[in-house]
């Protein structure tokens, strides 16, 4: 049998479902408004990253464009203009790349104290149902 990774959309499904569980699990009492507090905070939480990936993406796209337009203008520019242009749009095409650049996610750090409040509460939710199971 073979195992396939998961993409992020699938982990985040698999959260809520498990936080779904948790919440049964625990009967009819009054966790529900916490658990469904969780769950949409954390459903909030992938739809504004998947929509701020998207912006990117699209912002991408026309940054370069009209980089890439300023770079061809520059022809037409007198050579002292274009001496004091072509340095900062070679800079300008830096930045971006840097922005745009992948992240090297291995050198950075997650202080869990840091965490947002409902994933704290996600983890202690879900670290009660492991702690039943036990």
């Amino acid at each position: 049998m073979t195992t396939t990774a998961m993409n992020e959309e699938q982990m985040v499904f698999l959260v809520r479902n498990a936080l779904l569980v948790a919440g049964q699990e625990m009967g009819n009492g009054d966790q529900w408004p916490v658990v469904k507090d969780t769950i949409y905070k954390i459903m909030k939480d992938f739809e504004d990253l998947k929509i701020e990936r998207n912006v990117d993406e699209e912002l991408k796209v026309h940054l370069y464009e009209q980089l890439r337009r300023m770079e061809a203008g520059l022809n037409e520019c007198d050579p002292d203009i274009r001496a004091t242009l072509e340095p900062r749009i070679k800079e300008l095409h830096e930045v971006c790349d840097a922005y745009f650049s992948d992240i090297d996610k291995s050198v950075l750090g997650y202080d869990e104290n840091q965490a947002p409040e409902h994933i704290k509460r996600m983890k202690a939710i879900l670290k009660t149902m492991e702690d039943d199971h036990e």
